[in-house]
């Protein structure tokens, strides 16, 4: 993707954007354009916020718990922290060596 000429420079890529009528910018096209032209993707966001465009609101993933569903979420499902696993008698078994 950053082969692509309007990844060249970033004023090649406002020309892109502004032939489409585009006036919006995404993350995939930030990490294009500092991957070709070697530009930390801050400095190239605030370049491209100079010249009239802003970057894409990203939306974030519903997530949508069940009638079932665990409603401390602690040890099932996504986001949760397991602090099971056993006592640990193997471990520390380990550090003494074989009795």
């Amino acid at each position: 993707m950053d082969s692509a000429p309007e990844f060249e420079s970033v004023e090649a890529f406002v020309e892109y954007l502004m032939d489409d009528e585009v006036e919006v910018f995404t993350a995939a096209d930030l990490q294009a354009l500092s991957a070709a032209t070697q530009t930390s993707i801050r400095r190239l966001r605030v370049e491209l916020e100079g010249w009239g465009l802003s970057l894409a609101h990203r939306p974030s993933e519903r997530r949508v718990r069940g009638f079932t569903a665990n409603p401390h979420d602690r040890w099932h499902g996504p986001g949760s922290c397991p602090t099971h696993g056993g006592s640990g008698w193997e471990q520390i078994n380990g550090f003494a060596g074989q009795g």
